[in-house]
């Protein structure tokens, strides 16, 4: 299976996270690419004033996963308009994950996900549960771990 992640990150969590996933990925057979989101202007919480270079093409890709940061209680403007832009994602398996500093329940991270899941629908893919991992300083690496095999599992059974 070729599998596409496509993230924004600003702190380089949500790549670290990606690159887990990745790696268990590879590591089982199948080629999978993480790809960043890189913008000119002034990215914030809520911002629109910014253009997405280069956005990367997925639709050669089996599967794919979408992220980014949790801004705000919100996915990040980034993530959100790069899923805006996607166009028949029919027959894919997709899902969103999403990273924040905060370990409790209220702090954005189901809205990130059903954001970002809304735009993914709407794209026509066939949409996993997905994943928020928190990074207070760092992460978890025993809570990273279990949720790369939570993912590997939804894309490969």
């Amino acid at each position: 299976m070729k599998v596409a992640i496509v993230i924004h990150t600003q702190s380089g969590h949500t790549t670290q996270f990606a690159r887990a996933i990745a790696s268990k990925f590879n590591q089982n057979g199948h080629e999978c690419d993480v790809m960043l989101l890189r913008t000119t202007g002034q990215v914030s919480p809520g911002s629109r004033k910014f253009t997405i270079k280069n956005p990367p093409e997925i639709y050669g890709y089996d599967a794919a996963l979408f992220g980014g940061p949790v801004w705000a209680f919100s996915a990040s403007p980034v993530i959100k308009s790069y899923l805006g832009q996607l166009k028949n994602l029919k027959c894919k398996k997709v899902m969103s994950i999403a990273t924040k500093g905060l370990p409790f329940s209220w702090t954005g991270g189901s809205r990130a996900l059903k954001q970002m899941d809304q735009e993914l629908e709407a794209s026509g893919g066939t949409v996993l549960p997905g994943e928020v991992l928190h990074f207070f300083f760092k992460a978890n690496q025993k809570k990273m771990n279990s949720a790369v095999e939570r993912i590997f599992k939804a894309f490969t059974d």
